[in-house]
């Protein structure tokens, strides 16, 4: 019979083909060869039901996880009764696998820690720095025209081989931010700054207003984590931000002059007013939904939803691109009240590991938490994102990891073990 550190350490391998899947979906997809099920949607469901058969070993989390998908699928559940024409049980549960994966993802992680610190530990580190390679590889590969451009209009931005690349910057958030922790933890000051202009560098060849964004506020707030506010001590440090963020926005303002990411800016500057220029349009999608939620939903579907399939084809095949207002929209208020739940859990929990020095991690998931809620309000495609679903995951458990002393074994911040 199979040890769970074994089954555990097994699919966390395959995750590694994660975004290399996702790099050959966007190809097909580019390429006009469209599946019934798309290749990556398939994998990324091959995982799923492996993290489920898992959680069966802890039977609570599998009963935990089982709650949260039947409460997701009751809107589609109800549309076979009051609408069987325009509902898919079947596609709900796809497009519900997005908002579950980072959830089982959670749980899954958490338990494997639990179960073996030594292994699962550094794998999942190994695991976020291998995709990140891979990402950024994909980001830079437009300057020797390769991959795909993020925008179609004047071909800006850059998603290498990846199809959704509006999903691109939150994943580069969320890898760059536990790679840039590490480094900070370790005093590795110089590779910190460098390991910024990369991936502002990364952000800018994106053309995302998030990704520049966010990148530059997770790396200021990074070496505050956790300290007292000592002026002597955080002195050269001030000073080095002073000088560096006038020549990190020196630097971006000249990169997008010189590219069509201006051209894009100066478009919709002119074009809408201020709100709807900042928010890509979001506002307006969001008007939209909400005259839709109105007059088309009954007092039933108001509460529980109607279901991704029939939100977006009563919504013109649009979403707001606000991972809230598109959960209430297509969930109800059950839906809302279980994500809202589920991020609530992970913000108090993130608060109780802040205030002992055994949770290395505790102080970064409390800011990324944060973060993370503000970019899925504002800008979307965190939360639902299937690019970004794992890492999330593994993010948000990375707060169970101790540094402590226990049985002659001391666990780092790099994953290794002293013995």
């Amino acid at each position: 019979m199979l040890k769970i550190t074994t089954v555990d350490t097994l699919i966390i391998i395959l995750m590694f083909a994660f975004l290399p899947v996702d790099m050959v979906n966007g190809i097909l997809l580019m390429n006009g060869i469209n599946l019934p099920i798309s290749f990556s949607q398939l994998f990324k469901l091959v995982i799923l039901a492996l993290l489920l058969t898992r959680l069966l070993f802890t039977i609570k989390l599998f009963i935990s996880a089982s709650i949260v998908i039947f409460i997701l699928l009751i809107p589609s559940i109800y549309q076979v009764f009051h609408d069987p024409e325009d509902s898919s049980v079947f596609l709900d549960f796809i497009k519900i696998s997005k908002y579950l994966t980072p959830f089982i993802c959670f749980l899954f992680f958490v338990d494997a820690l639990k179960h073996s610190k030594d292994k699962i530990y550094p794998l999942m580190l190994s695991l976020v720095k291998f995709s990140y390679v891979v990402l950024v590889l994909n980001i830079f590969v437009k300057y020797i025209g390769l991959g795909y451009p993020a925008y179609k209009s004047g071909g800006m931005g850059s998603k290498g081989y990846f199809y959704a690349g509006n999903e691109i910057s939150a994943l580069l958030i969320i890898l760059c931010s536990i790679i840039a922790f590490r480094l900070w933890n370790k005093g590795l000051k110089t590779k910190y700054f460098v390991f910024l202009a990369l991936n502002l560098m990364a952000g800018l060849t994106i053309s995302s207003k998030t990704g520049i964004l966010g990148i530059l506020l997770v790396f200021f707030i990074i070496p505050f984590q956790g300290k007292s506010l000592n002026l002597k001590r955080f002195f050269p440090l001030i000073v080095g931000a002073m000088c560096l963020l006038p020549l990190a926005l020196l630097f971006s303002w000249q990169f997008i002059t010189n590219s069509a990411i201006m051209v894009r800016i100066e478009f919709f500057y002119e074009k809408l007013d201020f709100w709807t220029f900042i928010l890509s349009s979001r506002n307006v999608f969001l008007d939209n939904s909400f005259e839709v939620y109105l007059n088309e939903y009954n007092f039933i579907e108001k509460i529980i939803g109607v279901g991704q399939t029939k939100f977006e084809l009563l919504n013109n095949s649009k979403v707001v691109e606000m991972d809230i207002m598109d959960i209430f929209f297509a969930y109800g208020v059950l839906g809302l009240f279980v994500f809202i739940t589920m991020l609530a859990f992970v913000l108090v929990q993130a608060k109780v590991f802040h205030r002992t020095n055994r949770r290395p991690y505790a102080n970064l998931i409390l800011m990324m938490v944060i973060i993370l809620i503000i970019i899925s309000t504002f800008a979307g495609h965190v939360f639902g994102s299937g690019m970004s679903a794992i890492f999330i995951g593994i993010l948000f458990s990375l707060m169970y990891v101790k540094s402590y002393i226990k049985n002659t074994t001391l666990l780092y911040l790099d994953g290794s073990f002293n013995k």
